[in-house]
């Protein structure tokens, strides 16, 4: 941008500024001058016939909208009616406005005159940590404001958040183009980005943390006069974490060996104010390294400002790169493994083979990089029967993980009608076949009458394909939103709305993922904070160039950790896309067939009708079969311009198997014991949560439930190696669970909906001993 600011512009500026002097009462015949220029050029009136200097600021063009600025001043002249800092009076114009415009080659420029502020910039020594107690109270009293101001109507400032400084259109420019940054040196950083990432993403963006904030508090917006501290430049104030003006603060002294001494001095003048909790002063290292990378992406973005210059360009790069090294390796030695997780990593352990070292290498030598392995000591399994497999080795297991067998392992109804009709007819559906019929009338039962069409599949990753590819077809359009630790399965279309399973790079541009209903991200809300986010998403959909086709959840968010309340919050999303011409896919291939207790899908027990469905896993207790139901007219559009046959798909094999299961759901009572179970189930673990110094929280509804493990001596901060613990101790008692989660730190309970409550103690006991 300063390559625009050449030596004759500059000239041209002035002189317009000189034409318009008189909309602000100054006298016309001030000399104008330039004081700095970087982003916006600031000038320095001086009315010597007056005695009297004023600071006039010229926005740099299409960055912020008149409505930003407006809202900029606003907040400043609110802040001084309160006197609760110093900092200089916008200038009203005489038609009472506060903000002045020309065109300047077609662009509408935007001034902004301030009243003159005397001081200079404090020095870089011992001096400043006195200056940052006194910044650290100042910080706090604007905190204060920020969070009891009624912000007014039509106010709009950016954020400040991970998205917007790195997602797909970062204010700052992008930092991988950083010079001098070669490939070691970009690995570091990525890695850097990611933990940067999943730890703002667990300290989430609640009221108490996240609000108004100055946001470039360093020493060049503050002035110094007869030990006074004034703050200037209110021109990137937005939305962001609380303690992110102190990051701002230390802007290019991240290197300083005062910086201990100035955060210690920042914090101690904050508490003098306001509280700041232990959590807070423990994430004020990751907003310092979140501001250096995007400082780095500032500084690659504008390499004419005097401030690149003064950063050093090369240097400034190298030197992000080594305080990266030094955070990371700090994380490390306080064991926060807080990078994201595949969910195909999720469960697997790098084995200690034991005595499976022969079946182990045969297992690598036939399926190779694709084999996944639980647990460190794996487990050879020879049999099962209702809620218990048994390994090799005689020792049987409880198991509590695996959705797929929901009526148990080996359910006699399942073996035996799957045993009489392969051995009586197997074949595709291009034959009439009424097994298959039966069995689709029974399952169009349980589904609103809006749904009128199934299309059966093998899995579940073909049916959210085929979900897919009908949502396209009946839009028209092509943007997906999904959360942002989704999982939809393996196929190449389902790969791009599934976050989970990408270890690196980022979403295709037609798919945004937005963060799961967690009360962490939402507060207390989380129907209209989802909701906003969806509609941001559609938003930035059409920003590039997509029209939204579906919002796709499971409608339990298994991998992203598992959440349920409160009942419905779904029902605004669902609005939202409806409104925007989009439809909703329900993904019930976990969370379906009764395993919620209340609601036999998920989206029943919100109380939203889906457009499409899909469901799979627990449909025939483990005999390979999905389907997808949806209206008939989509599905009739899509027939006619594609069509869709699967040979194995709906197969009469599988039309037995789906029967057995929805006949024993209905004849055992399946449904009502997972809610008699799992409230009993539910009940115990919140009160081993209450008594636990790591379980943080019990999440989920009937048979499906998330424990969030945490650290000893902060169970909110997720701790995945306690997780891996209490997973390979529970399976030494003889229980098998697994993990969910950004960072696998959720527990992920599915027990049978068979569950008696034997079992369920069994589990608890084993349970209270590992927590």
């Amino acid at each position: 941008m300063a390559g625009l600011y050449n030596e004759e512009y500059l000239q041209r500026l002035a002189g317009q500024i000189q034409e318009l002097l008189g909309q602000w009462n100054i006298d016309e015949a001030a000399s104008v001058s330039l004081l700095t220029v970087s982003e916006n050029a600031t000038f320095l009136v001086t009315d010597e016939n007056n005695d009297q200097r004023f600071i006039i600021r010229v926005h740099r063009p299409e960055y912020h909208s008149k409505h930003e600025i407006h809202s900029e001043l606003l907040w400043i002249k609110s802040l001084r009616q309160q006197a609760l800092l110093n900092t200089p009076e916008p200038l009203t114009m005489r038609d009472g406005s506060l903000i002045a415009a020309f065109e300047d080659d077609g662009v509408e420029r935007y001034l902004v005159a301030f009243e003159f502020m005397p001081g200079k910039q404090p020095n870089e020594d011992e001096s400043l940590i006195v200056g940052f107690e006194i910044l650290g109270a100042t910080s706090a009293r604007l905190h204060q404001q920020a969070r009891q101001w009624s912000l007014p109507k039509g106010f709009s400032r950016k954020k400040w958040n991970f998205d917007s400084a790195f997602g797909a259109k970062p204010l700052w420019g992008d930092w991988r183009e950083a010079p001098g940054l070669d490939d070691s040196g970009q690995a570091i950083l990525e890695q850097l980005c990611e933990v940067l990432e999943a730890k703002l993403h667990h300290y989430g963006e609640t009221p108490d943390r996240f609000g108004l904030v100055h946001a470039d508090l360093r020493l060049a917006n503050l002035l110094v006069d007869d030990k006074q501290l004034s703050v200037i430049d209110f021109d990137d104030c937005g939305f962001s974490w609380f303690i992110y003006d102190f990051a701002s603060a230390v802007s290019f002294l991240e290197t300083s060996p005062l910086l201990p001494e100035l955060q210690r001095a920042w914090v101690r003048g904050y508490k003098s104010i306001a509280a700041l909790s232990a959590e807070d002063e423990a994430m004020i290292s990751t907003l310092v390294m979140f501001r250096r990378l995007l400082l780095t992406a500032w500084v690659a973005s504008h390499p004419e400002t005097p401030t690149a210059a003064e950063a050093g360009f090369e240097q400034f790069t190298f030197g992000t790169i080594e305080l990266a090294k030094k955070y990371l390796q700090q994380q490390a030695e306080e064991g926060n493994d807080l990078t994201e997780k595949r969910i195909l990593d999720m469960n697997a352990f790098e084995a200690k083979h034991g005595g499976h070292a022969e079946n182990v290498a045969r297992r690598l030598n036939n399926l190779g990089a694709a084999s996944v392995l639980f647990y460190q000591e794996p487990i050879e399994m020879v049999s099962a029967q209702g809620a218990w497999m048994q390994a090799a080795d005689g020792k049987r297991y409880l198991d509590f993980y695996n959705n797929v067998p929901c009526l148990g392992h080996c359910h006699p109804s399942v073996v035996q009608a799957v045993s009489r009709q392969i051995g009586t007819l197997n074949v595709h559906t291009r034959y009439l076949v009424s097994a298959v019929d039966d069995y689709l009338d029974s399952l169009k039962a349980t589904l609103p009458e809006s749904i009128t069409n199934i299309v059966m599949t093998c899995s579940g990753s073909e049916a959210n394909d085929l979900a897919m590819r009908l949502a396209k077809q009946a839009t028209g359009g092509e943007g997906f939103i999904v959360t942002e630790d989704a999982y939809h399965g393996n196929t190449s279309l389902v790969t791009e709305v599934s976050p989970s399973i990408i270890k690196q790079g980022k979403l295709p541009a037609h798919v945004v993922a937005i963060p799961p209903p967690s009360s962490a991200v939402y507060g207390e809300d989380i129907a209209t904070g989802f909701a906003a986010k969806v509609t941001e998403a559609i938003e930035l959909l059409w920003e590039r160039g997509f029209s939204v086709a579906a919002l796709l959840v499971d409608t339990i968010f298994s991998s992203d950790g598992i959440y349920t309340e409160p009942r419905g919050f779904l029902k605004k999303a669902v609005d939202v896309v409806h409104n925007a011409g989009g439809v909703f896919i329900a993904d019930e291939v976990q969370p379906g067939f009764a395993r919620l207790g209340e609601a036999f899908w998920g989206f029943d027990f919100h109380g939203v009708t889906p457009d499409i469905v899909t469901m799979g896993k627990p449909m025939g207790n483990g005999f390979p079969m999905a389907a997808v139901a949806t209206r008939s007219e989509y599905l009739a559009s899509f027939c006619a311009d594609v069509g869709y046959f699967n040979t194995f798909g709906g197969n009469p094999v599988a039309a037995a198997a789906g029967q057995a299961v929805l006949d024993t759901i209905q004849q055992e009572n399946l449904q009502t014991n997972a809610l008699v179970m799992g409230h009993y189930l539910k009940t115990r673990l919140q009160s081993i949560a209450s008594q636990s110094a790591y379980v943080a929280e019990v999440r989920g509804q009937g048979l499906f439930m998330g424990i969030d493990i945490g650290k000893a001596d902060n169970k909110q901060i997720p701790d995945p190696l306690k997780t891996k613990q209490v997973i390979n101790g529970l399976k030494a008692a003889g229980v098998l669970i697994g993990a969910a989660g950004r960072f696998g730190a959720t527990l992920k309970l599915r027990p049978l909906l068979t569950l008696t409550q034997s079992e369920a103690d069994f589990f608890l006991d084993a349970f209270v001993q590992q927590v």
